[in-house]
C-alpha cells in the first residue's frame, strides 16, 4: 500500500525510509498495476466500487474508495478487504 503515496513519483524517500531497494518498490508498483487487477479476487469485486477504481493509479485509487477518516484507518480497511489474497485458495 505504500507503493504509491500521495506526492511520490520516484519513491526514493520510501526506499530510504524503509531501507528497501528501488527494484523492490518497482516490483510492488508493478504488482499493483498488473498483477492485482488480473487476480480472480479483484475480477470478482471490482464492480462494487463507484466510481470505478483507476487501475493505473492503484493502490492509491483503491485507498480513496474507503472513507474511514484517518489514513491509518483507511489503510486498515483496505488491508482487511484484500486479505483473501493471502489465502492459498485465492492465490491458485
Amino acid at each position: 500500500m505504500l507503493a504509491s503515496p500521495p506526492g511520490s513519483s520516484s519513491g526514493q524517500g520510501l526506499c530510504e525510509l524503509f531501507s528497501i531497494p528501488a527494484c523492490t518498490l518497482k516490483r510492488w508498483r508493478t504488482w499493483w498495476r498488473e498483477g492485482f487487477p488480473s487476480t480472480p479476487f479483484w475480477q470478482s469485486v471490482r464492480e462494487r466500487f463507484m466510481p470505478p477504481v483507476t487501475t493505473a493509479q492503484l493502490p492509491a485509487s483503491l485507498l480513496e474508495r474507503f472513507d474511514a477518516g484517518a489514513m491509518a484507518d483507511r489503510l486498515t480497511q483496505v488491508l482487511r478487504f484484500i486479505a483473501p489474497l493471502s489465502t492459498r485458495t485465492t492465490i491458485k
